[in-house]
């Protein structure tokens, strides 16, 4: 990212692999990555990869609905409190954020623009105050205008500890972390200003060079000043975006219909197509597969929800099909997925063990349970191949990646333990390819002599479970992704100490290095955005020498849809998945 990036997050190039995602994306109405409804770079015709699949669909037209088919239901439809993949690419329906992406999937260019904002923000010389002014035309769903008001009150009603378990990127807002929320400080901080309807001043902690990059985050969603109760947004959103939420049963379904109170004039993001979405929730990932390949009926009109790539099993039959690929998108990688250790644990806490079961681990069993080799690849450390100025490296190699069992034992007898008396218990997703990939990794340790019990979690909750610190066990499966390319929102969340909460933790290794921490303090006081890359190069390799996870690997699933789903392609900025924002019907009346 060049200093630039307040201009437009340097025009990134999102080429190589990213993680969770794959590779996809096209033509269409030129409005998806654009956002407000000019058709006039359309094509008729679907855009294929290297690879046969589907870069993005054809062109889509206005009208219909588009149905999304998934196992696991929305974690929280409160953006305070949603902070996984599918989630935010659903916030993006119904809600706006301060800041957001646009993305080209023919050029691959990723760039942050205002959303709710005019421009990406005005800092001051040492980038710690920031001042946004809000376009003309904001409206809610019933039609009251949004205003600077609005965006200061939803932002202290997330700073609640009762609902601060999403993003919390934001708590750079200088006093943010002591505050206690709205409902018990209602007085508010005095370091988000708004002295008018159209304009709000952030005073940081510290200097961000990023910080209208965070405001591209979920907690930056207003609501209507001082008119939310606690618990309301969770069960009925008041939408900002061009959808509204019409009725939500958890566990089965959310319908969304148009928020007629939307100006596409206004929104520079989102191409909003349909008339209406319909997510379906509670059905079995092989009937999910099932229905997609077949797509008959309705299921022409459907998404597979990115919660629910492809199972491995119907890999091949897509591989060996072109009219499949053709409607199938390979999923960005833009995140990582990887081991947890949880450091306050007695054996965890102890570094040459750590550092063994890195070197346990066979990545490549990993990558099969994920679905092979055309779909994921080894991990080795925990920053994005496509931030600026990262460098590639591997601590612990063993040949092939397919990890050392006995050199892993021989570690952990040199610190004074026996192998085969170490017994974890690890967390993990109720999703069977997190099953998978547990499972996997139970076998590497299990070949070192080490016993591990599989404590699944239900899919909805997890993040939530194993965000909270007492409830952790001594290790997770867990995947953290980034659209905002840097180290600050990729390795900070995960490992700066001075982050660790009581709920909402991302820190799930629990992870707290006084010299790790001191260097987050220095990096992220630089203001020259190559220099704090490179710097963060330098960290990225530091937290692996003390290996508070195992990274294993980076995914490009496929995500399919129906054959009358149009501009349906993988997104950067959407954990690489298909933007639901940008995906219409090639024919509504079909």
């Amino acid at each position: 990212m060049k200093s630039t990036r307040s201009k437009a997050l340097g025009a990134l190039l999102i080429a190589g692999a990213l993680a969770l995602g794959a590779c996809s994306n096209g033509a269409g109405n030129g409005n998806g990555s654009t956002g407000s409804g000019d058709d006039s770079g359309s094509e008729s015709e679907v855009t294929l990869t290297e690879a046969g699949f589907a870069l993005r669909t054809s062109a889509a037209s206005p009208g219909g609905t588009v149905t999304v088919l998934g196992a696991v239901d929305f974690s929280h439809l409160d953006p305070a409190m949603g902070n996984d993949g599918n989630v935010n690419n659903f916030y993006h329906l119904i809600y706006r954020h301060l800041t957001n992406y646009v993305y080209d999937p023919e050029t691959e260019e990723m760039t942050l623009v205002g959303d709710l904002a005019e421009d990406l923000g005005t800092p001051n010389e040492d980038a710690t105050v920031w001042t946004f002014t809000l376009r003309e035309g904001l409206r809610y769903e019933d039609g009251t205008p949004i205003t600077s008001h609005d965006l200061k009150y939803a932002l202290e009603r997330s700073m609640d500890p009762g609902l601060a378990i999403g993003s919390d990127l934001h708590m750079v807002i200088d006093g943010a972390r002591e505050y206690a929320g709205t409902y018990d400080a209602p007085e508010g901080l005095d370091s988000i200003s708004t002295p008018d309807d159209r304009t709000i001043e952030f005073t940081l902690e510290r200097p961000l060079a990023d910080f209208n990059a965070v405001a591209a985050n979920p907690p930056f969603t207003p609501f209507p000043d001082g008119e939310v109760d606690v618990e309301q947004i969770d069960v009925q959103p008041i939408a900002s975006g061009p959808y509204r939420v019409e009725s939500y049963e958890r566990g089965s379904h959310v319908s969304l219909v148009r928020n007629e109170e939307w100006d596409p004039e206004t929104d520079p993001i989102r191409a909003a197509q349909p008339d209406a979405f319909e997510f379906v929730f509670g059905l079995d990932p092989n009937t999910i597969d099932q229905r997609a390949l077949t797509g008959q009926g309705d299921d022409r009109n459907a998404v597979i929800s990115s919660t629910n790539p492809l199972l491995p099993a119907s890999l091949g039959r897509v591989l060996d099909d072109e009219s499949l690929r053709e409607r199938t998108i390979q999923i960005l990688p833009t995140c990582t997925t990887f081991l947890t250790l949880n450091t306050t644990k007695d054996v965890m806490s102890d570094l040459t063990v750590r550092q063994a079961l890195n070197y346990a681990i066979d990545r490549q069993s990993v990558i099969t349970a994920t679905g092979g080799p055309a779909v994921a690849e080894v991990a080795t450390e925990m920053l994005l191949p496509t931030v600026p100025g990262r460098e590639e490296f591997d601590l612990y190699p063993t040949d092939n990646s397919e990890g050392d069992p006995e050199l892993a034992r021989s570690m952990i007898e040199e610190a004074g333990y026996d192998a085969d008396e170490l017994s974890f218990v690890m967390d993990v997703r109720g999703i069977p390819k997190w099953q998978a990939q547990a499972e996997a990794v139970q076998q590497s340790l299990q070949a070192a002599g080490i016993s591990v019990e599989l404590n699944v979690i239900d899919g909805a909750t997890y993040y939530e479970a194993i965000g909270t610190p007492a409830q952790q066990n001594d290790m997770a499966i867990y995947g953290w992704c980034g659209s905002w390319l840097s180290g600050t929102p990729l390795l900070t969340p995960l490992f700066d100490g001075t982050r660790i909460s009581e709920s909402g933790n991302t820190n799930m290794s629990q992870f707290d290095e006084p010299e790790i921490n001191d260097r987050f303090r220095e990096i992220e006081m630089i203001t020259d955005i190559d220099e704090q890359n490179a710097a963060y190069a330098e960290l990225n390799r530091e937290i692996m020498e003390h290996a508070p996870v195992v990274p294993l690997v980076r995914e490009t699933p496929l995500q399919m849809v129906g054959e009358n789903v149009g501009d349906a392609y993988a997104h950067a900025a959407r954990t690489g998945y298909i933007d639901y924002a940008s995906v219409g019907l090639i024919d509504p009346e079909g």
